[in-house]
């Protein structure tokens, strides 16, 4: 099964997207470029926030779990984390965050006809309400799939990282902005929000992702 691997860096405050794209202001582009020549990286996606440019988003789809270990195994990981590490605000609560996640759709597997307007959706849950959540977010997928002619792509999981499993994540990819908005005033959502807030142990993390690169 593929996993896909969610890198959230909070950036220093003087890194642009324009200097993540050029390789003589940071060290971004190679960063990326050792990551995908690992044995069994299938594939990277990678963008900064709309709403907090600060933020830059790696999703990075394993084989299997067992091909990022041993990435990690090699005696430059360390080098590479370091490296990784210099880009991030260092007074941020959090300046870098790896989860794992078996996604039933992959974002690989999203349409690439057109680049989504991708929401990234995350929310700690409490204890034994995976089943209430899961109940939750299929009765959205299933309003997706009729809100629009095409359809909304979407796919959500909770972390399989130990320690983590009640933390849930959802994928959405929105055609852009104001369609985002109209779903917002769905009786779908209206009837799913307050559900969500009965399981949340702590505030969701709601953002959307320019994504680079999208072919």
């Amino acid at each position: 099964m593929v996993t896909t691997e969610i890198c959230v860096f909070t950036l220093l405050d003087t890194i642009t997207l324009q200097d993540l794209l050029n390789p003589s202001k940071t060290p971004h582009s190679e960063l990326l470029k050792t990551v995908r020549s690992q044995p069994g990286c299938q594939s990277l996606y990678w963008g900064v926030g709309i709403q907090d440019p600060t933020k830059l988003f790696w999703f990075i789809e394993w084989d299997h779990l067992t091909s990022h270990q041993l990435f990690q195994s090699l005696p430059s990981y360390p080098s590479f984390v370091s490296t990784a590490i210099a880009l991030t605000n260092p007074s941020s609560p959090s300046p870098l965050t790896v989860l794992h996640y078996n996604l039933p759709t992959p974002l690989s597997h999203f349409p690439k006809s057109q680049k989504p307007y991708l929401e990234y959706f995350s929310l700690p849950t409490l204890p034994s309400s995976s089943t209430s959540l899961s109940e939750t977010f299929e009765s959205l997928q299933t309003a997706f799939s009729t809100f629009s002619p095409e359809g909304i792509p979407s796919t959500y999981s909770f972390a399989i990282d130990e320690g983590s499993e009640n933390i849930c994540l959802s994928l959405i990819g929105w055609k852009d902005k104001e369609q985002h908005a109209a779903f917002l005033k769905t009786d779908a959502f209206v009837n799913a929000e307050p559900k969500m807030r009965e399981v949340a142990a702590g505030p969701p993390v709601a953002i959307h992702v320019d994504l680079q690169e999208w072919e």
